[in-house]
């Protein structure tokens, strides 16, 4: 018996097959990255994953073949994401003097980008320090920082607070307003961080 060929490709099939491939993955990534922000991390399994990015299952867990793969992908996209969004927000803003309340809103909005609600505490902030125990994950989120803290800057520079010389620590200020708020029961966690940012951003003036 004659031995078996293979029969020949056609032309542009393996490009095909391989653009499927790139795209699954690349959807599933802005998936993850899309839960991780909007419903925090235990909302990063592969069946949740597939599902929001209407691929088979299979293919969630043959690119990420295990959870702690699939949560450095989420991370890494959502923090891009999220420096990405707050630039863009901090660019758009209008250069004119703001009250200290007012900025105060502004970085909470810019720091937790693209969105923020009064559940930024349980759905971002906790999840951010979860990860942060993480090593891995941990050294994504501090290489995403400069990006978040240039965002920051310019919300200050372009709301009348340029003379604010430590952003980083505004930065860690605004997470710490933002805990307090929320261990205190408040259901107006923004509104309630937002004071004692202010207070802080008076003493720049």
């Amino acid at each position: 018996m004659a031995a078996q060929t293979d029969a020949p490709v056609p032309p542009g099939t393996r490009r095909t097959v391989q653009k499927r491939s790139n795209d699954r993955q690349e959807a599933m990534t802005e998936a993850a990255a899309r839960l991780l922000i909007e419903e925090g991390i235990d909302a990063i399994t592969h069946r949740r994953v597939a599902t929001v990015a209407g691929v088979p299952q299979g293919s969630a867990s043959y690119y990420y073949p295990s959870r702690a793969a699939l949560l450095a992908a989420a991370v890494t996209a959502a923090e891009d994401l999220r420096a990405a969004a707050a630039q863009t927000y901090a660019d758009a803003l209008p250069v004119r003097n703001r009250g200290a309340r007012t900025t105060a809103r502004l970085l909470i909005e810019v720091l937790f980008a693209p969105h923020v609600d009064d559940s930024v505490v349980s759905i971002r902030l906790d999840p951010m320090f979860t990860a942060m125990r993480d090593p891995e994950l941990g050294r994504i989120m501090h290489a995403s920082r400069p990006r978040l803290l240039a965002a920051m800057a310019t919300v200050l520079g372009a709301s009348g607070f340029a003379r604010v010389d430590d952003v980083d620590l505004l930065a860690h200020f605004v997470s710490a307003a933002l805990m307090s708020a929320a261990s205190s029961g408040s259901e107006h966690v923004l509104d309630d961080a937002a004071d004692p940012i202010a207070r802080l951003l008076d003493r720049w003036r």
